[in-house]
């Protein structure tokens, strides 16, 4: 995995590329692996500082390339304000399926406007929703995305760590924790 560079002709390390750390002694990923889930169809939150110092999240659709996310959010939107201000984040991307696994990422952005271009968010809108959904949400999101433009956001990691308990159980054990829940059975027998 080669390194990105940014607008200012600084690098960027592929994500995949940092020390991985194990939270909670559970297993860590290796590259590959977060690799592979970086790329999969995934919603990342990402956490940033508001005005007053509190914490807030979105929920945001990501492109992960080459080892880098990118990001599309409405340009002058809270988001992008408090961003301007303080352009530190962590990210966080997780399967929600048991046995669990997440990347938490920490890091800050480039904010780069990219005006009233949809392309990003219609190549973002088809990866989640398909084709037919995607046309369909572009008629909802058109008209905010041409009266206030959108800004990408690029993110810059310095720090990756989380688990990937998938590794700590093996795969006959990993099905029956993700089916179990739909087994005609009361949960608390298993």
């Amino acid at each position: 995995m080669d390194y990105t560079v940014n607008c200012d002709g600084d690098t960027i390390a592929p994500i995949p590329s940092l020390p991985f750390s194990a939270l909670g002694g559970q297993p860590g990923f290796d590259p590959d692996d977060l690799h592979r889930f970086l790329t999969s169809n995934r919603i990342a939150n990402l956490a940033y500082a508001r005005r007053d110092g509190r914490p807030n999240q979105a929920p945001l659709w990501y492109r992960y390339e080459d080892g880098v996310m990118v990001f599309a959010i409405a340009t002058g939107s809270a988001k992008h304000r408090a961003l301007l201000r303080d352009d530190r984040v962590c990210v966080t991307v997780q399967d929600e399926r048991p046995p669990y696994r997440a990347a938490i990422i920490d890091g800050t952005v480039e904010l780069v406007d990219i005006g009233t271009d949809g392309a990003l968010s219609a190549e973002l809108a088809t990866r989640y929703f398909g084709k037919l959904g995607a046309n369909e949400y572009a008629k909802l999101s058109s008209a905010e995305r041409e009266s206030t433009g959108q800004t990408l956001l690029r993110l810059i990691p310095s720090e990756v760590k989380g688990f990937d308990n998938t590794k700590a159980i093996n795969t006959a054990l990993r099905t029956f924790a993700r089916v179990r829940n739909r087994l005609p059975i009361p949960r608390h027998w298993l």
